[in-house]
């Protein structure tokens, strides 16, 4: 048995999804199921307040396409129309896959960048896998 701390960041806040332990069989796993189980475990966190937890997974997750939107009124929100009650965890996992697919957060391990869905990891003790959303700077 493995285990691997996932931290979530969004550059520009301190405020995000908390960092998970994810314990894994083996040492070596791809990207589209580390994700899968980090999701899952943050939902299982922050799931009490489902509130909360859609906040936080709407800002993590945002889509390029939400971007391109609402890029020309120069501020750039949340989504408003989340589904309503607890997220559901197959979405969301649905969901995180195809935002890393899309280039909406990069992933970081063993001291190099994820850049695929099937990519292997080898996951080495004590060092944390790092999801990061980039968020341009007011003005830049």
């Amino acid at each position: 048995m493995v285990e691997v701390e996932v931290r979530s960041r969004v550059t520009g806040t301190s405020d995000g999804l908390p960092p998970v332990l994810v314990r894994l069989a083996e040492e070596r796993v791809r990207a589209r199921e580390l994700i899968r189980r980090a999701v899952e475990e943050q939902i299982r966190l922050v799931g009490a307040d489902a509130a909360r937890c859609r906040q936080l997974l709407d800002r993590q997750f945002l889509t390029p396409a939400d971007v391109r939107i609402q890029a020309p009124t120069g501020v750039i929100r949340l989504p408003r129309q989340s589904p309503p009650g607890a997220p559901v965890p197959t979405a969301e996992v649905a969901r995180a896959q195809r935002a890393f697919a899309e280039g909406t957060f990069l992933m970081f391990a063993g001291g190099r960048q994820v850049t695929g869905l099937d990519e292997e990891i080898v996951i080495r003790p004590g060092e944390p896998v790092t999801f990061l959303r980039l968020v341009a700077l007011v003005g830049g």
